[in-house]
């Protein structure tokens, strides 16, 4: 059984790999032709950090999302498979172009990724100390059981009851 889920994970890998692997490579590319005409007078060493840094960071998301997709279940969830490494793919993107044909003030929005990462952790940690509430509101209840009106049970144990006799 172990056997059969590594396979398809393996298999899911490589589905995501070969759907991303060219529309990451090709955005990439087009990010660096782009760079190369609009950018090249007024190229200095600030800009050639950033364009590292945002080649790296698309790398990075392509790897997370490949993995997500490997570990992603598609039955039980109905989250979209790469989750915040797509975001942060979505967000490189606008970057980049952003950046090149716009403004270099695009390149503020990459605080954006520290900043959910530290709320993130701080959901973690403020959902995992006990007695702290998690602002989940009333949908997490401890008995997790949804409040039935006493009409809706009478007609439960009518229904149960008409099924035993039937046996």
């Amino acid at each position: 059984m172990a056997n059969a889920a590594a396979k398809k994970a393996a298999a899911a890998r490589e589905t995501a790999a070969s759907t991303y692997q060219p529309v990451i490579a090709a955005l990439n590319l087009l990010y660096l032709i782009l760079f190369a005409v609009y950018k090249r007078s007024s190229l200095n060493t600030f800009q050639c950090l950033m364009v590292v840094t945002l080649v790296s960071l698309s790398y990075l998301s392509y790897r997370g999302v490949v993995d997500n997709h490997a570990n992603h279940d598609f039955k039980k969830s109905d989250a979209i498979a790469g989750g915040a490494f797509l975001d942060m793919m979505g967000l490189l993107v606008v970057v980049q172009f952003g950046s090149v044909l716009l403004s270099d003030n695009f390149y503020w929005l990459l605080l954006l990724i520290p900043t959910v990462g530290l709320w993130k952790l701080y959901s973690a940690v403020k959902g995992g100390l006990s007695g702290v509430p998690s602002g989940r509101g009333a949908a997490t209840s401890s008995d997790n059981q949804p409040e039935v009106s006493e009409k809706d049970n009478e007609k439960r144990q009518k229904r149960a009851e008409r099924r035993r006799r039937k046996w």
